[in-house]
């Protein structure tokens, strides 16, 4: 059907014959095996979680200050446990 309205219009059809696609027969047969899938699902790039804490000045600082706080929570706890 889409081929019929390409040859009732012949300007159509003239812009279109001017253009030839070549498709390789290899790319047409070639499919990967499980194990090239895997690394490709490995070696596919992931988004970074942490990428909206890290865009703010805020984020950034808080970064640099929580495990300071945890290191000095879990200090107390320890001395007031002994």
């Amino acid at each position: 059907m889409l081929k019929d309205e390409f040859n009732n219009e012949p300007q159509l059809k003239n812009s279109l014959d001017e253009y030839e696609i070549e498709v390789p027969k290899q790319l047409t047969h070639f499919k990967k095996s499980r194990w090239q899938r895997f690394i490709h699902y490995l070696a596919s790039p992931t988004k970074d979680p942490l990428e909206p804490i890290c865009s703010s000045s805020i984020g950034y600082t808080s970064l640099k200050v929580i495990p300071i706080v945890t290191a000095i929570f879990i200090t107390i706890i320890q001395l007031l446990i002994q």
